[in-house]
């Protein structure tokens, strides 16, 4: 299932969650672990590095994350820790084939829930930089007792402001302009060589808008030498898929 929405996100984690291994682990190892699985399911615009200096896949998994655990089927038995509920097993099992986990937040917590204080209105002078810095000071289950709720609502709205609004006539007009300098290198008439760093991004963009024959021509212009070999092995990683996509 390709990881286009946050409902594609929540499907995704809950069952990885639900497998014996992943039933609780620490958010960076589950990320990491989460991404070597579904890595080939990522759009390739979701690894564009935020201002926060993570990749959108990466804020997209935490908001599924923090969903989840409205709805009970996550939680967290102390800071840094997710973990599946019976609520999240006993859905993976009864909905074997569904794509989107309908319900809004449920306020009942299960037997493996902690029960944490009611989230304090953010009117009340607190911010998210006041409690990161408590965190700090407090024992992690803790802290999540006392702040929880009130930690991930001011999270979740810090992480909303990176949401930009915009038309579809404007994301159009963008869409061509990057196109058009693909075409442009790829038919000779470039007014520019591009760096190899320009052309990982333009492998990325292809498989995005599933240009798939324009994202694998372009992989052979990529000098190795010249890029970080993160994104160099994830832009190959991106030409591979494309090819397999043309050749089936």
């Amino acid at each position: 299932m390709k990881l286009h929405t946050l409902e594609n996100y929540e499907v995704a984690l809950l069952r990885f969650m639900a497998r014996p291994l992943n039933h609780q682990g620490y958010a960076g190892e589950l990320c990491a672990s989460f991404e070597q699985e579904h890595g080939a399911h990522i759009p390739a615009d979701h690894y564009a590095v935020l201002e926060s200096g993570s990749e959108r896949w990466h804020k997209n998994l935490n908001w599924a994350r923090y969903f989840l655990t409205q709805k009970g089927l996550l939680d967290s038995p102390k800071r840094g820790v997710w973990r599946v509920t019976q609520a999240g097993l006993d859905w993976v099992q009864q909905n074997p084939t569904a794509t989107r986990i309908a319900g809004k937040a449920s306020r009942r917590r299960s037997s493996r829930a902690r029960a944490t204080t009611p989230a304090k209105k953010p009117e009340s002078g607190i911010t998210l930089e006041m409690l990161q810095q408590t965190g700090k000071l407090m024992p992690a289950d803790q802290f999540r007792q006392v702040w929880g709720a009130l930690y991930d609502q001011l999270l979740a709205e810090e992480q909303a402001k990176a949401i930009t609004e915009i038309t579809q006539a404007e994301l159009g007009r963008r869409t061509r302009r990057w196109l058009d300098e693909v075409h442009a290198f790829l038919s000779g008439k470039g007014a520019s060589t591009p760096s190899s760093e320009v052309l990982c991004d333009w492998i990325h963009f292809c498989y995005t808008v599933e240009l798939y024959r324009e994202a694998a021509a372009l992989l052979p212009y990529v000098n190795e030498g010249e890029v970080a070999p993160a994104i160099c092995k994830r832009a190959k990683r991106i030409a591979e898929v494309c090819r397999s996509k043309l050749a089936g």
